[in-house]
């Protein structure tokens, strides 16, 4: 606990560890949890205000309670209960004051442990950077001391997480600059075993390893200092997918070359390099012009740029100016920012001061360094520069008070680092880049920086290695650019490459880009590097953020869902969300909308460098798994009571309330479900994945037109050869019926006969009865279109006796009413009214509206076939009349073109033309609907001829013959022979 006097009081905050506070020495309870979340929230920004709005956001985030400001109002009542003052000093409720619409609590930060040990920390790298090696090492420890456990144990709320976060992580940093103090004063023997312990503890911290392989080399132990690198590499390896960096690499080599240097103490590395004496104007006032060169051939951002040049060049206003700019690494933020500074220095007249204050680096800079720098260029010396970073900041603050000064601040890590950087003057203007936005921070204009437009790619392309050569190769141009992903850094290394090779084609660079695997190791010029900018990102993973952002890569394509990712990587919903959403804080993971999820395309190339092999079988399994189990889920509401639905590898729970639920999630996760296959065929074998992947695409192909069939095809294919090469029979015929089942609505008959007749012959091997009757069923459709009628009705007959036998009801019905057409086809048409009547009576105990008005239209064709018209019309009207009741409109027009045709043949023209007419009309409007349009054109054009309009009938005949020509269908032929009568007169 820190201690500060006010008066005859002493009050103590604790952070550190459990929330606590002590009055003159006394514990005082610190009330119940979310209560020490709000006090928290006021430690953590002692003696300034907080307004309701943070404070709502701190305790409950983007879900607060309809009560939330009541709550906070009562917490207010009560800490202020819990801070009594005595005689004499100021009233609690002066020390908890109402600020606004929030609050301030009024006590000195040094009362508080956390800012205590910033201090301290602060007030040790500067004696470092001046010498001081034990004054340094002693203010570590006393700032290490401070802790207690883990900071602000139980305390609930999103700031606490993040502070949790942050102060453990200031803790670490501290004993590692304690480590490399003490190895500056040799003290390597001492240093063994806590630096043994912290790497146990933390074997993920690289620099931790250099510090204890250089302790036992000085202590005399170079073999275990040389095991110890084997072991981080090892470790990092496993865990990251990475091999050690190049400072450990190169203590390693100084340790294997027997160096004497690492043998004798050195003095530890300065916190902070002294600032260079700042330019001095005419009239001894201080303008330091620190900006980054512009650069010449900055491309494309018009919008971003007028907007934050408008929004710091504004005159009328009353607060600081800071605009921000963010996006994920090599999007071109500070290219942005130099430029926008540049553009609008003029504004600020006293000077513009510039800090990379590398927030996306293990070592973001520190606050205090920056303020000295910042200062020094403002004309303080570094004798009077204060020690406290409070205090700098404060006398920034003066400094610039009603000066005209811009400050760019580059790579911002947090709100913490940054806010002591912030002028208060309205004078003022600040830039500010970072990988994520900043919650919190009031800004008059924010760009999110997304990726080039195509144009805007080009455009630096063309600037840096020349419009000629652009021009002389404009699909290669554009097809580089595609590469790059839009990615600004990646498009200007490769345009610097190719600057650099004038007698280079484009093309050169394509084909080298082209190879997935090797793609981000081309984008690599001189320092420039795209892996050198994700690498800072990545480096600051934990292990499982590093394990969730490796994982996910080859499986997110184009996106996936929160709740697939979840199953993916094995963790809870919430779990998984966490995980994910620190990867898109980071800046290496993208949200489109909420509970979804993708990669930059180079980042997934990144990712995929780094995956180790032999984890990704597990990981497709369980992603397959649950796309299988939501797949299942669909496709017993589009087919309900099929016995497919019994067969698949998953048991699945209800996922949907109706259908068009049931297709939309389909439709939604199909390209991520194509991909997930394609993805696990390509790993390391694992059997399951062939059947799960097989059952995937049966679900999937209930939904006929609604997924893209060529695509599903694709995947079939390949997951019908790769099962065939394993021998798995089921999984075999599973894709291969799928893969012609999607020939055959396509009406490409010989490959859906060829992919059918291979299914049906591995099904009848693995004993897969429920798709062989559907193989079977396909089999006679087929034969029908083709005029096979024989061997349509010896499919047809194969797929009953299927059907009955697993006592499928509906499939029964369908199978029977085609091999019903099929004897009509074969001419047998008094048999096909046999079997309607039989399926007819069936159904007057089933509400199937759909299978009794397809039995009808069925029995009117087959009494027409028999010349019973009569007959035949009526239950053309038996049928019309149901189709209408039950609301079939498809069914109802493909009747109306079929009565048409009755009433042709008893010479009742009149009204044959007006029933033709009705059907192509509803027809032409119907999805997919191409084949009963052309049956309903050749009827009116058979009609319209004999009724003696011959243009009519010859314009209709050919749209006719063009529709079944497109579906390959060998009525075409016949169709084609009508046209040309009628064209010619006969």
């Amino acid at each position: 606990m820190v201690q500060q006097e006010c008066g005859a009081q002493r009050l103590r905050f604790s952070l550190l560890g459990p929330l606590g506070i002590e009055n003159e020495g006394r514990p005082v309870p610190p009330g119940p949890p979310q209560q020490q979340a709000m006090l928290a929230a006021l430690l953590l920004r002692a003696g300034r205000a907080v307004t309701l709005c943070e404070l709502i956001g701190a305790l409950w985030g983007e879900e607060p309670p309809s009560s939330a400001v009541t709550i906070l109002r009562t917490y207010a009542w009560r800490i202020r209960q819990r801070l009594p003052a005595p005689e004499g000093t100021e009233p609690a409720a002066q020390l908890l004051a109402s600020i606004g619409d929030g609050y301030r609590l009024s006590v000195p930060p040094e009362s508080v442990d956390a800012h205590r040990a910033e201090r301290l920390g602060a007030a040790a790298a500067r004696a470092g950077w001046q010498g001081r090696q034990e004054e340094c090492a002693g203010l570590l420890a006393d700032a290490l001391s401070l802790w207690q456990g883990e900071p602000l144990a139980g305390v609930p709320g999103p700031l606490a997480e993040t502070e949790r976060s942050r102060l453990a992580e200031l803790r670490l940093t501290l004993a590692e600059q304690r480590f490399a103090v003490d190895l500056a004063r040799g003290r390597h023997h001492a240093l063994v075993s806590d630096l043994t312990a912290f790497v146990r503890e933390h074997p993920l911290r690289e620099r931790s390893y250099g510090f204890l392989m250089q302790a036992l080399y000085a202590a005399g132990r170079q073999a275990d200092a040389l095991a110890v690198f084997a072991r981080a590499r090892r470790t990092l390896d496993e865990e990251l997918g990475l091999a050690p960096g190049p400072e450990l690499s190169e203590l390693h080599g100084r340790i294997l070359a027997g160096d004497p240097a690492l043998l004798a103490p050195v003095a530890a590395a300065p916190s902070a390099a002294p600032s260079a004496a700042p330019s001095t104007a005419s009239d001894g006032s201080v303008r330091p012009a620190q900006l980054p060169p512009d650069i010449s051939d900055f491309s494309g951002r018009a919008e971003a740029v007028r907007e934050l040049a408008e929004a710091l060049a504004g005159a009328d206003r009353s607060a600081l100016a800071v605009v921000s700019i963010s996006g994920m690494g090599g999007i071109g933020k500070s290219t942005l920012a130099v430029r926008v500074a540049h553009r609008i220095r003029d504004r600020y007249p006293d000077g513009q001061l510039h800090a990379d204050l590398r927030g996306s680096s293990g070592e973001p800079a520190d606050a205090g360094a920056v303020l000295g720098s910042f200062l020094g260029a403002l004309g303080v010396a570094a004798a009077d520069l204060p020690r406290a970073v409070e205090d700098r900041s404060r006398l920034l603050r003066s400094l610039l008070d009603g000066r005209r000064v811009l400050l760019l601040l580059d790579d911002a890590r947090d709100h913490d680092q940054l806010r002591p950087l912030l002028p208060g003057s309205a004078d003022c203007g600040v830039i500010l880049t970072g990988r994520t936005r900043l919650p919190g921070l009031s800004a008059r204009a924010h760009v999110d920086l997304g990726v080039f437009a195509a144009d805007e790619a080009l455009e630096l392309l063309r600037q840096v290695v020349g419009g000629a050569r652009v021009a002389d190769e404009p699909a290669a141009a554009v097809e580089l650019v595609e590469l790059c992903g839009g990615l600004p850094l990646a498009v200007r290394i490769v345009a610097a490459r190719l600057a650099a090779r004038p007698r280079w084609a484009l093309a050169r660079l394509v084909a080298a880009l082209t190879d997935e695997r090797h793609r981000i190791d081309q984008l690599r010029a001189g320092s420039l590097a795209v892996t050198t900018v994700f690498e800072h990102g990545y480096r600051q993973l934990n292990g499982v953020q590093a394990y969730a952002f490796r994982t996910l890569a080859p499986f997110t394509w184009p996106t996936i869902a929160l709740d697939a990712a979840a199953a993916a990587l094995g963790l809870g919903r919430e779990d998984a969300e966490e995980v994910l959403e620190s990867l898109v804080d980071a800046a290496l993971l993208e949200s489109p909308r909420p509970g979804r999820y993708r990669y930059h395309e180079l980042l997934r190339n990144y990712a995929e460098q780094r995956l180790v092999d032999r984890g990704r079988p597990p990981v497709a399994a369980r992603l397959l798994r649950f796309l299988l189990s939501g797949a299942v889920a669909a496709f017993q509401w589009a087919v309900p009571g099929d016995p497919a639905g019994t067969t698949f590898a998953v048991e699945c729970a209800s996922r949907f309330a109706d259908l068009p639920e049931a297709r939309a999630w389909l439709v939604r996760e199909f390209d991520g479900i194509a991909h997930a296959i394609g993805v696990a065929l390509r790993s390391a074998a694992d059997p399951a994945l062939l059947g799960a992947a097989a059952d995937l695409l049966v679900a999937c192909s209930a939904f006929g037109r609604d997924v893209p069939s060529a695509r599903l095809a694709s995947v079939a294919r390949e997951v019908a050869e790769a099962a065939e090469l394993a021998g798995d029979d089921r999984a075999a015929g599973r894709a291969r019926f799928v893969c012609g089942n999607v020939a055959l609505q396509a009406t490409r008959l010989d490959e859906a006969r060829e992919h059918t007749t291979r299914a049906a012959e591995a099904c009848r091997r693995a004993d897969d009865t429920v798709i062989l009757r559907q193989t079977c069923n396909d089999l006679g459709v087929i034969a029908l279109f083709q005029q096979r009628h024989a061997d349509a009705v010896r499919s047809f007959d194969q797929a009953l006796v299927l059907a009955r036998h697993l006592g499928h009801r509906s499939g029964a019905l369908a199978t029977a009413l085609n091999a019903a057409l099929a004897r009509l086809r074969n001419g047998d048409a008094a048999e096909a009214v046999a079997i309607c009547d039989e399926e007819l009576r069936a159904l007057r105990d089933a509400p199937d509206s759909h299978g009794a008005a397809h039995a009808l239209g069925i029995r009117g064709r087959a009494l027409h076939e028999l010349g019973c018209h009569e007959e035949a019309l009526a239950t053309y009207g038996e049928c019309l009349e149901l189709c209408r009741t039950a609301r079939l409109p498809r069914q109802e027009a493909m009747t109306r073109y079929r009565r048409a045709d009755t009433l042709r043949a008893v010479g009742r023209l009149t009204e044959a033309l007006a029933q033709a007419r009705s059907a192509v009309a509803h027809l032409e409007t119907a999805r997919d609907g191409e084949r009963d349009r052309a049956y309903a054109l050749e009827v009116l054009a058979r009609t319209e001829a004999e009724l003696g309009d011959r243009a009519a009938a010859a314009e209709h005949a050919a749209r006719a013959y063009e529709l079944l020509s497109a579906l390959g269908l060998p009525e075409a032929a016949e169709l084609r022979e009508f046209r040309d009568r009628v064209r010619s007169g006969g």
